[in-house]
């Protein structure tokens, strides 16, 4: 018998008596406390096959933080339970194991599900807010209805958040994606899903999480168990993906106009202005990079744009490089 730390009923640290026996086959037990390093071999019996491509970047996860946080919030509120009503954890066995962690929740989160520091961990615990905002949910088990004014400006603050922040971004990603998990409402899910899209546009996650939201998405688009419309979303955002990690974070949080086009599928449309003064107007939305938009009829035209790379549009500017994404910006 080892003696571990554990969280009593009143959410203090105590010294109790644990086995290994209760300890779940992911390496953790119930509340967190008792840890077993995780091997892969461990954690592939663990988790479901839809998970396993987070394995080879388990250490960017706290999940011993992660489990210990999310306890103390549960006895400090009074529950009994880790989850919700819909909670994908056992109420009998109370097994608090690593897919309860990168499965859906109602609940906030007490900290990040990434390894950041202190200040960027305060910063996830909002973001997540958003997230849960976002879709709809409420630990109430309200229903919520979001309008896409709503949606929009949610789309908004999760950008100005995340954006600038690379760490954040990979945090945001995590969240999602632990969103779109066992998640048991459709309408929901598909919100999830919708979120990840708009998110994957513009602002890509670094190469590690890249690869691992990569498989995720080839696994759900390609899957016959997944959803019709969660499959569209899959691709979608794979393809955008796609080419964020390759062109690189927009610069600037996109406008308005740019998240509702992209929600209701309707492209914008603005003007060009060449430099032999002739002008074109080109289609484009939060996936358009400014090679897609023009290139085609400079080529054709054999005109050229100055300014280092820069385009110039008629009440309106490129900011980002051919290569990037297109953003525009009041001029």
């Amino acid at each position: 018998m080892d003696q571990s730390p554990m969280f009593s009923s009143n959410g203090n640290l105590t010294l109790l008596q644990s086995s290994a026996s209760s300890v779940a086959d992911d390496g953790y037990d119930s509340d967190g406390a008792f840890f077993v390093p995780p091997t892969p071999s461990r954690l592939s019996s663990s988790l479901p096959p839809e998970l396993a491509g987070v394995i080879p970047f388990i250490d960017r996860y706290q999940v011993e933080t992660f489990l210990r946080a999310m306890q103390k919030q549960i006895n400090s509120a009074g529950k009994r339970g880790f989850f919700s009503k819909k909670s994908v954890v056992s109420t009998a066995n109370e097994k608090f194991t690593l897919e309860d962690m990168l499965s859906f929740q109602k609940e906030p989160i007490p900290t990040s599900l990434l390894k950041i520091n202190s200040d960027l961990a305060s910063r996830s615990v909002k973001i997540f807010q958003l997230i849960l905002k976002y879709l709809g949910v409420d630990p109430s088990d309200k229903v919520i209805l979001v309008s896409m004014d709503d949606r929009i400006e949610l789309v908004a603050k999760i950008y100005k958040q995340s954006l600038k922040r690379s760490e954040l971004r990979d945090e945001l990603f995590a969240q999602i994606l632990k969103q779109t998990h066992k998640n048991p409402d459709r309408s929901c899910l598909i919100k999830a899903w919708e979120l990840m899209y708009i998110c994957a546009s513009s602002m890509p996650p670094n190469k590690d999480i890249g690869a691992y939201l990569s498989e995720y998405l080839h696994n759900a688009a390609h899957s016959a168990r997944t959803d019709s419309e969660v499959k569209v979303l899959a691709i979608n955002t794979l393809n955008s993906l796609k080419l964020t990690l390759k062109a690189g974070s927009r610069l600037t949080a996109p406008a308005r106009e740019e998240i509702e086009s992209l929600l209701t599928g309707k492209k914008l449309t603005t003007i060009v202005f060449f430099l032999d003064e002739t002008f074109e107007e080109i289609t484009y939305d939060m996936t358009t990079t400014v090679g897609d938009a023009v290139q085609p009829g400079l080529s054709e035209a054999g005109k050229g744009f100055g300014g280092g790379g820069m385009l110039n549009v008629d009440l309106k500017r490129v900011v980002e490089v051919e290569a990037g994404l297109l953003e525009v910006a009041g001029g």
